[in-house]
């Protein structure tokens, strides 16, 4: 059996709210309150709410298609007109469904919840106390909808902001993984001339790096020990095509291996070492050190700097370096600190884990 198709999981949510309110409103009147109160329930209820209804669902029509179009003139003349219709209606029906029309409950000296004899109030009154009523349910009503698009409108905003992030993130990735293959290659092709007998070893380096990174991009976090792992790698293939009188030392000191760790964020300033410490007469030094705590893991790299040196003009190794830490570290929970003198450079990258 199908459900009709105005039972919308709107409608039914307005129907289970109302039933909700009712058998309140009931429940108070029988129950709670004391004495002649207890003469209030069902037949009086459902009547004596439907002003407040009119008013509502007229206000959220209003609400939709006048003010949220900039219509303020049609939408201040609606309003109007819908606390009156719902203030008249409200009015009329206390006015013949009450049970007491002409007595009124005092707390003084007859006792609590005394009824006494009253006149009735005048047309005047009962209106303008039925327009307080509906204009206070009109304004809890509003603040409840823009309340609950607020909630809806931050979940969607925080929902589009994830789902940005990941993209940037994968074409981050990308350009790590684009950087590292070009200088990789370009590595091997000057081992190809220089010692060509050790190539097929540098292959087999290569490819375990390349499954790795391979491996690493489909993931969010890799571990410290696993980067570490990657880098003793990465320099082993580097230290093949170095020429004599090169000094290369990898020292880590990692208590915590499994601690997460962004995947290949300690790759790019291991990579400017190689590609910056040698020049034409081979002799340098490159000094890496990756020392982990509690609550911190620190890279710091030392290479020396060949005379004359200067920097490729479109290396992205660095700015995409420093985009993902705004990304996986944001604000204080990264360092980057860059020395630059003649003969030498540094670099020192500190993460709060």
């Amino acid at each position: 059996m199908t459900r009709p198709s105005f039972l919308t999981p709107r409608v039914l949510r307005h129907a289970i709210g109302w039933l909700l309110i009712v058998s309140l409103f009931t429940y108070l009147n029988r129950v709670v309150l004391p004495g002649q109160f207890r003469v209030f329930g069902l037949p009086y209820s459902l009547p004596v709410l439907l002003g407040p209804a009119l008013a509502i669902y007229a206000h959220y029509w209003l609400l939709s298609h006048q003010l949220e179009h900039r219509r303020y003139g049609w939408y201040l003349a609606g309003t109007v007109a819908a606390i009156l219709l719902g203030s008249a209606v409200l009015a009329a029906v206390g006015r013949h469904v009450d049970p007491r029309p002409h007595s009124t409950v005092v707390f003084g000296k007859e006792g609590p919840g005394v009824v006494v004899a009253a006149a009735p109030k005048p047309w005047p009154a009962e209106f303008g106390q039925a327009a307080a009523n509906v204009v206070t349910t009109l304004l809890l009503a509003t603040v409840a909808r823009y309340t609950r698009r607020g909630i809806k409108s931050y979940y969607q905003v925080q929902q589009l902001h994830a789902r940005q992030l990941e993209t940037e993130l994968s074409l981050l990735k990308a350009q790590v993984n684009q950087h590292f293959l070009f200088n990789t290659l370009n590595n091997l092709y000057g081992l190809s001339l220089a010692a060509p007998d050790q190539i097929p070893e540098a292959l087999l380096q290569l490819a375990d790096l390349l499954r790795y990174q391979l491996d690493s991009s489909r993931q969010a976090r890799s571990t410290v020990g696993s980067e570490a792992d990657y880098l003793r790698n990465y320099i082993g293939l580097e230290k093949l095509r170095l020429r004599a009188g090169t000094e290369v030392e990898f020292q880590a000191e990692l208590p915590h291996p499994d601690h997460p760790l962004a995947p290949l964020l300690l790759l790019p300033l291991v990579e400017n070492c190689f590609k910056h410490a040698v020049g034409p007469e081979g002799a340098g030094f490159i000094r890496i050190g990756l020392v982990q705590t509690a609550t911190s893991l620190t890279l710091r790299t030392e290479n020396s700097v060949p005379a004359h040196f200067r920097p490729a003009p479109s290396g992205v190794g660095l700015p995409t370096l420093r985009a993902r830490l705004a990304q996986f570290y944001p604000g204080a929970r990264h360092q980057l600190r860059v020395e630059a003198t003649p003969g030498y450079y540094a670099a020192t990258l500190q993460l709060s884990l």
